[in-house]
C-alpha cells in the first residue's frame, strides 16, 4: 500500500512539470489588464491594388493587384483597340489613373504625404509611388506600387497645336512634346516644341508611319544624350529587325577613325494621343561640339581662312530644293550627285557657295586624272574616315553609296582634307544573306580609283585588323538588343505589319517574317559577310 502512494506522489510530480511546460510558456501577470478593442484590431494593411473600368475610362477592363511579402505592387495595365480587323495592344497613359485600394486603414497618403481620397484620387504612376496606410490608433505601414510600362521603352508624347496630322516636310508647326523616362531615363517635361516630316522615301513613301524633325526651343539633354535643339524620330518603317541602324552604329563606335557616331534611344510615339509605333529618337547630323565638331560658318565669312570651312557634303541622288546640289562627272554611281547640307542655302552666301563648288571639283577632277592619283589620296583624302565609313556600309550590305545615298563627308576650317563621316542610314536592303558572299560597293564613289593607291587598300586592311575580332561582342550586343525590344517589336508589329503587307515591301527580304526570325536571319548573314571579308579583302 505504501508502494501504490509513493508511484501515486511520483506520477503527480510529473504531470505537474509537464503542465507547466518549463520556459516555453509565458508566465501569466494577474495584474496585466486584457487588451483593448483597439489593441486587439488587426494591422493595418492593403490587402488588394484596384484600377476599375469604370473609373478609369482608358481601360477596357479592371485590374486588381496583390501585394508581394515586401508590400510592393507590381502590375501591368493595357487595353486594346482594333486596327484592321485586328485586336491590337495599346498602352494606357500612366499618369492620370485612379486607384481604388482594399484595406482596413482609415487614411492612406501617397508621395511626400498627399492624402487619397480612395477611390477618387488621380496619381502619376509613371514612376515607383510609395502608399502609406495609416490605421484609428495611429500605426501604419508603407507600400509601393510599382506599374510596368507598356513595354518598357521610354514614351514620347507629342501632341501638334493643330491637332492634326503634320502634313508638310521641312516647314516647322507647333506641338508640345513630353518624354516619360520609364526608370532607365530622366524626364523630358512637358515644353513647346516645333515639328515637321523628315527625309526622302521615308517621307513621301513609307506615311503610315513617317519620320519626323523636331526642334526645342532651347538645348538641352535628352534621353542622356548631350544637348542640343534638333532631333529626329526616325520611323525604321521597313526594318523588321528594328535594329539595323543600330548594328551599324555599334560597329562604327568601333572605328577611331569615325570622330562622330549618331546617338540614340529607342522610344514609344503617342502622336495627338494616338499610339503610332517604335520609334528611334536620335541625334541629327549637325555642327555641334557634341556632333560634327567643326567651325560652324557665318553669313558673314567670306573670305580668306573663313572661307575655308566647315561645311557638312552629302553625296546623294534626291535633287533636294532646300540645297545646293552638283553632278561629279567622276564619281561612280547612278546620279553621281553631291550636295550642301550646311550651311543651309538660306544661310549661305555666294562666295561660300563658289568656295566649296571649286573645292569638291577640284577633288572630282583629279579622281578622273590617273596621273593625279597619289595626289588627291595624300593632300585631299583622309584616307583612315574613307575607309572605316566605306567598311561599315559593306559589313552592312546596303547598296546605298552606289547612288550615291546617304554618304555624309565633312571639310574642316583652315584644312585641305575631305574626311567621311558621320555613318547615315542603314534601313533598306541590308543584312541580307543573298548578298554576304559578294562585294556591294567595291565600285561605288571614287572606290575603283581608291584601290589602285596600295596605301588606302593598306589602310583598309588595318582598320579590319582593327575591329574583326569584335563579331562574337557584336552578336551578344544584338541579343541584349531583341529581349530589351522584344515587347515592343511584338506591339509595333501588331500594328504596321499589315502596312508592310499591303505596301508589298520586300527590299530587305525579311517583311513577312517574325521579327525574331529576323534577327536570327541578321546574324546568320553577319558571320558570313564576316568571313567572306576576312577571306578576300586583301585582294580586293
Amino acid at each position: 500500500m505504501k508502494k501504490l502512494y509513493f508511484l501515486l506522489l511520483a506520477l503527480m510530480t510529473v504531470s505537474l512539470f509537464v503542465g507547466c511546460g518549463g520556459d516555453d510558456n509565458e508566465e501569466i501577470d494577474p495584474n496585466q489588464s486584457p487588451e483593448s478593442p483597439e489593441q486587439q484590431q488587426p494591422a493595418v494593411e492593403i490587402t488588394k491594388l484596384n484600377f476599375m473600368q469604370n473609373r478609369n475610362p482608358s481601360m477596357d477592363r479592371t485590374f486588381s493587384f496583390s501585394p508581394n511579402a515586401e508590400g510592393k505592387f507590381v502590375g501591368h495595365v493595357y487595353t486594346y483597340t482594333t486596327i484592321n480587323d485586328k485586336s491590337i495592344l495599346q498602352p494606357v497613359d500612366i499618369r492620370h489613373l485612379i486607384p481604388t485600394f482594399e484595406t482596413n486603414a482609415e487614411k492612406l497618403y501617397y508621395g511626400d504625404g498627399k492624402p487619397i481620397v480612395n477611390g477618387s484620387t488621380r496619381i502619376d504612376f509613371s514612376h515607383p509611388v510609395k502608399i502609406k496606410a495609416v490605421a484609428k490608433n495611429g500605426k501604419s505601414r508603407e507600400y509601393v506600387v510599382d506599374l510596368l510600362h507598356f513595354t518598357g521603352l521610354p514614351i514620347i508624347y507629342i501632341n501638334t497645336d493643330s491637332g492634326k496630322e503634320v502634313v508638310r516636310r521641312s516647314v516647322y508647326e507647333g506641338a508640345t512634346l513630353e518624354i516619360i523616362g520609364c526608370g532607365d531615363l530622366n524626364d523630358t517635361e512637358f515644353q513647346k516644341i516645333q515639328i515637321h516630316g523628315r527625309g526622302n522615301a521615308s517621307w513621301l513613301t513609307f506615311r503610315k508611319k513617317p519620320s519626323y524633325t523636331i526642334k526645342l526651343e532651347k538645348r538641352q539633354k535628352m534621353m542622356g544624350m548631350p544637348k542640343h535643339k534638333k532631333w529626329v524620330l526616325m520611323a525604321n518603317y521597313r526594318d523588321k529587325t528594328l535594329l539595323r541602324n543600330n548594328v551599324a552604329w555599334w560597329i562604327s563606335s568601333k572605328m577611331p577613325a569615325l570622330k562622330y557616331v549618331p546617338k540614340y534611344q529607342h522610344a514609344e510615339l503617342f502622336l495627338n494621343g494616338t499610339f503610332r509605333g517604335v520609334y528611334q529618337f536620335a541625334e541629327q547630323i549637325r555642327i555641334d561640339k557634341n556632333r560634327v565638331a567643326i567651325n560652324e560658318m557665318q553669313i558673314t565669312d567670306t573670305e580668306g581662312e573663313a572661307i575655308t570651312g566647315g561645311y557638312i557634303i552629302e553625296l546623294d541622288r534626291i535633287d533636294n530644293d532646300d540645297i545646293y546640289d552638283w553632278v561629279m562627272p567622276n564619281m561612280h554611281g547612278s546620279a553621281r550627285r553631291l550636295s550642301i547640307k550646311l550651311p543651309k542655302i538660306e544661310d549661305m552666301n555666294q562666295q561660300q557657295h563658289d568656295y566649296i563648288k571649286a573645292y569638291v571639283h577640284k577633288i572630282d577632277a583629279m579622281f578622273g586624272d590617273p596621273s593625279k592619283l597619289e595626289e588627291v589620296m595624300t593632300k585631299y583624302i583622309d584616307m583612315p574616315s574613307w575607309a572605316a565609313q566605306w567598311l561599315v556600309f559593306e559589313i552592312s550590305g546596303t547598296p546605298e553609296p552606289n547612288g550615291p545615298s546617304s554618304w555624309y563627308t565633312y571639310k574642316e576650317k583652315s584644312d585641305d582634307k575631305w574626311y567621311c563621316g558621320p555613318p547615315w542610314d542603314f534601313d533598306y536592303k541590308s543584312f541580307m544573306p543573298s548578298t554576304a558572299n559578294k562585294w556591294i560597293s567595291a565600285g561605288a564613289i571614287y572606290m575603283p580609283q581608291m584601290l589602285k593607291y596600295p596605301p588606302f587598300k593598306e589602310e583598309l586592311m588595318r582598320q579590319w585588323n582593327s575591329i574583326k575580332g569584335y563579331l562574337p561582342d557584336l552578336i551578344d550586343y544584338i541579343n541584349k538588343e531583341r529581349e530589351y525590344m522584344r515587347k515592343s517589336a511584338q506591339v509595333n508589329w501588331d500594328l504596321h505589319e499589315q502596312n508592310l503587307i499591303d505596301d508589298n515591301r520586300r527590299e530587305n527580304g525579311d517583311e513577312f517574317i517574325p521579327s525574331d526570325e529576323a534577327i536570327d536571319r541578321m546574324i546568320e548573314y553577319l558571320r558570313l559577310k564576316w568571313d567572306f571579308i576576312d577571306k578576300n579583302l586583301a585582294n580586293l
